[in-house]
């Protein structure tokens, strides 16, 4: 139970760094989804119910500050968590396969927000897709690691509960 308290003010740091701090360092547009990577690496490290109080949570937030449609972003991360939870479910990952499977996980989420911004009129920007959006799971992917050490420490022993 002591766990859970701790994900709160988590989720709550990773939307204000997805709000207002990365915005503001981000370098031509590429910034990671902060939510988004710690949702993943508490997936890949606790158990899967932790990662989806993340997503879900930290994607309702994000869309209440940042997103005009109200439950995009967490649509998007639980799909993500989901995909994270298949691949961390079949194997006890070791911490280097953690940003390689996280990685897959963002596509997913990040397909489902492109797919949606199709449906509702917007039109694919082929050039955006690459100076953007891939470098941007890339660090996303990248930053699961460090947090899934985070998670890590803080868990009995180090050991995966998936």
């Amino acid at each position: 139970m002591k766990r859970r308290w701790f994900l709160i003010p988590a989720a709550l740091l990773a939307v204000f760094l997805d709000g207002f701090v990365l915005p503001a360092i981000s370098k031509s547009g590429v910034r990671p989804l902060f939510t988004l990577s710690l949702a993943l690496a508490a997936t890949s490290v606790t158990k899967v119910q932790d990662g989806l109080l993340i997503a879900f949570f930290g994607g309702l937030l994000t869309d209440l500050f940042c997103n005009p449609y109200l439950g995009l972003s967490a649509a998007a991360y639980l799909v993500a968590v989901a995909v994270q939870h298949g691949f961390v479910r079949r194997r006890e990952p070791k911490p280097a396969l953690v940003p390689l499977f996280a990685l897959v996980a963002a596509i997913a989420a990040e397909a489902l927000i492109f797919g949606f911004s199709l449906a509702v009129g917007g039109r694919l920007d082929g050039l955006l897709l690459l100076r953007v959006t891939l470098p941007s799971i890339v660090l996303e992917a990248l930053l699961t690691l460090p947090l899934a050490l985070i998670f890590r420490s803080r868990e009995k022993g180090g050991a995966v509960h998936p």
